[in-house]
C-alpha cells in the first residue's frame, strides 16, 4: 500500500498538520507540493492533499496547477483525502478544502476531509486520528475489493 501526503503551506500551519497526519500514517511519504512528481501518481494507492485557503475561500496560486493536473488525470484508482487549515472568521472557512473535496469526489474515491482552525492544537488530535483511521479503512477496503475483483476475473 503506497500513500503520498502532498501539502502546500504558507505560514507553517498546514505543514505542521501534514506532519502530524504523517505520524498517524507511518507507511505514507510526505511531500511538499513542489517536491511531488505527479507522473508517479499511478504508483500510489492513496493520496492525501493539504492546503491552506487564500483570499475569500480560494486555492493558493501554487496549488492551482496541481489541482488542474488532478482534475484531468486518471486518478480513479486512488483513495483520497483532503485536509487544510484556515480561519473561521473568514466567510469561506477552509474554502480550498471544499474545492479540492468537490473535485476529488468526482475523479477519485474520496474518503474523508478535515478542516482545522489555524495551527492544530492537542484538542484536535482525536479528530486527526479519526481522519487517518477513516482514510486507512477506506483504502484497505478498496484494495481488498480490487483484489477480490481480480480473483473473480482470473
Amino acid at each position: 500500500m503506497r500513500i503520498a501526503i502532498v501539502y502546500h503551506s504558507g505560514s507553517g500551519n498546514t505543514k505542521a498538520l501534514a506532519e502530524v497526519i504523517a505520524s498517524f500514517l507511518p507507511e505514507a511519504k510526505l511531500f511538499k507540493l513542489g517536491e511531488f512528481n505527479s507522473a508517479t501518481l499511478p504508483a500510489y494507492d492513496g493520496l492525501l492533499i493539504g492546503s491552506y485557503t487564500w483570499g475569500d475561500g480560494d486555492l493558493p496560486a501554487k496549488m492551482i496547477p496541481f489541482y488542474e493536473e488532478l482534475e484531468t488525470a486518471d486518478i480513479s484508482h486512488l483513495t483520497t483525502a483532503v485536509f487544510g487549515t484556515g480561519e473561521t472568521n473568514y466567510h469561506h472557512f477552509c474554502g480550498a478544502v471544499n474545492l479540492l473535496r468537490d473535485m476529488l469526489y468526482v475523479h477519485s474515491s474520496l474518503a474523508v476531509t478535515l478542516k482545522v482552525e489555524q495551527m492544530y492544537q492537542t484538542t484536535d488530535l482525536p479528530r486527526i486520528e479519526k481522519f487517518t483511521t477513516i482514510f486507512k479503512q477506506a483504502l484497505q477496503s478498496k484494495i481488498k475489493n480490487t483484489c477480490m475483483t481480480k480473483e473473480l476475473i482470473s
